[in-house]
């Protein structure tokens, strides 16, 4: 199929052109020179370069200059943009079955989730920022020019999105954009798409989900994405487990190059390396990320720092307390054990979280370990207090291999 050089998109940092790169059509971004600081175009190279996945778009070569124009050549996505899909349905080429309506959902969550799990977040989030393959229905997500890397309240760029897609703490200006911002925009997106109604912003809360998802299956999942609060509104990887069991097809339940297991009240680790103990979701690849390589070319401000989540991998539960001596007791070793099940759990829930817990929030544990550049496993564990009590606290795994 030909495919005419021509206008793709224009915003207030340049345009986008598909034109021909190395044999390869391609997206082709021009901005004027003096529109962009190298600080800024050094550090979304960095935000390319490490967000290498399916859903996210590719950085296909160097950036040049040509004309008093930085020239980005980026992949060319052969398809439309989300916006589209949902809002212009004389326009669209997707038929969207519950099929595709799934894939295109989990395709672009995990893309979402492969972003933050290298402390990045987009920042600008909306429909006409994530396009949609045609034939595959593959979601890309595009257009990283705000994307900043975020870790201890440090920020490699401004705040800057569009506010019909900011959560209520951004709206409110009591708190800066992070991941958590990140998920409830994806949270009104997926609303929108299943609904295919275009929601107020101030109006989009758990009840409003409620009433324009009804008894749709990724109801409860998106809920949870655009809780008011950001203390105890999930992350990606909080949900993407309930996400695809919503699709109910086993099919997609494995996207490409990503794997990731969710065990609830499971101490158990795997994957995660000694060395990475005791640190942030922020700084959790300091030792990795491109700053602490020759000196940092991205320029890191500080800002207001955010309520920090606390990382750190605890224990395997201990053996005493496994299912066969459960069984190996008498009536009465059988009620102590199951106290003492009760205690580890709660054990190995807090253990390595600080000594004052939050009354009512949403407390993150992590660690990862690092191979040949990628993410070769990590593991999270999620514990959330309301009223002073553990209300849920689950464990999840990625494994790359």
């Amino acid at each position: 199929m030909a495919y005419s050089t021509g206008t793709l998109a224009q915003g207030c940092f340049g345009k986008v052109y598909r034109e021909k790169y190395d044999d390869t059509w391609a997206a082709v971004k021009k901005v004027p020179q003096h529109l962009i600081s190298r600080k800024d175009l050094e550090r979304e190279c960095a935000v390319y370069n490490k967000a290498r996945h399916p859903n996210i778009v590719k950085l296909l070569g160097d950036i040049k200059v040509k004309d008093a124009k930085w020239i980005i050549p980026l992949e060319f996505i052969f398809g439309e943009d989300l916006e589209t899909t949902i809002f212009k349905s004389a326009k669209s080429k997707i038929q969207l079955t519950p099929t595709n309506r799934g894939k295109i959902i989990v395709g672009m969550c995990e893309g979402l989730l492969h972003l933050h799990s290298y402390d990045i977040v987009h920042q600008d989030l909306k429909p006409e920022n994530i396009m949609v393959e045609h034939n595959t229905n593959r979601a890309v997500i595009i257009d990283l020019g705000l994307a900043k890397f975020f870790r201890r309240g440090l920020n490699s760029a401004v705040d800057m999105g569009n506010e019909a897609y900011s959560a209520p703490e951004v709206l409110q200006r009591h708190s800066q954009r992070d991941q958590r911002s990140d998920v409830w925009a994806m949270g009104k997106i997926i609303a929108e798409l299943c609904a295919r109604v275009r929601l107020h912003t101030p109006s989009v809360c758990p009840a409003k989900i409620q009433e324009v998802m009804a008894k749709q299956p990724y109801c409860q999942a998106v809920c949870r994405m655009v809780e008011s609060n950001p203390n105890l509104r999930a992350s990606m990887v909080g949900v993407i487990g309930d996400i695809k069991r919503a699709l109910g097809s086993p099919g997609l339940l494995a996207p490409p190059q990503t794997h990731v297991r969710n065990r609830s009240a499971s101490p158990g680790r795997r994957g995660a390396s000694p060395g990475q103990r005791g640190t942030s979701p922020y700084n959790e690849r300091q030792a990795h990320s491109p700053i602490n390589k020759g000196g940092s070319p991205l320029g890191w401000e500080r800002t207001p720092r955010p309520d920090i989540q606390f990382v750190h991998c605890g224990p395997r539960q201990p053996r005493s307390l496994s299912p066969q001596r459960i069984q190996a007791g008498g009536g009465g070793a059988l009620e102590l054990s199951k106290d003492m099940m009760k205690m580890g759990l709660f054990q190995d829930a807090t253990h390595g979280l600080p000594r004052q817990l939050p009354t009512t929030g949403r407390v993150v544990v992590r660690c990862f370990e690092e191979k040949n550049g990628e993410v070769g496993s990590w593991a999270q564990k999620e514990v959330v207090m309301r009223d002073g009590k553990i209300v849920k606290y689950n464990n999840v795994t990625f494994n790359s291999s």
